[in-house]
């Protein structure tokens, strides 16, 4: 039993820093839309609240991938 729960631990660690990169990757590009709506004078109200978006992903992203101790 001890040996199949450490394997569980293993597998949903993996699976945890999968999610965590695949997130990370999401978030720089919903950071990147958010400069580039930044960098349009016209959509910087737009612009700022999608990139504290990604930023806040970022940081999820940054917390999934970080095995637990």
């Amino acid at each position: 039993m001890r040996a199949l729960n450490g394997l569980l631990g293993v597998v949903l660690g993996i699976l945890g820093a999968v999610a965590g990169v695949v997130l990370g990757i999401v978030a720089a590009v919903v950071w990147v839309v958010g400069l580039v709506l930044c960098v349009t004078i016209l959509l910087i109200p737009l612009g700022i609240p999608v990139m504290k978006l990604g930023r806040r992903l970022l940081g999820l992203s940054g917390d999934l991938m970080h095995l637990p101790g």
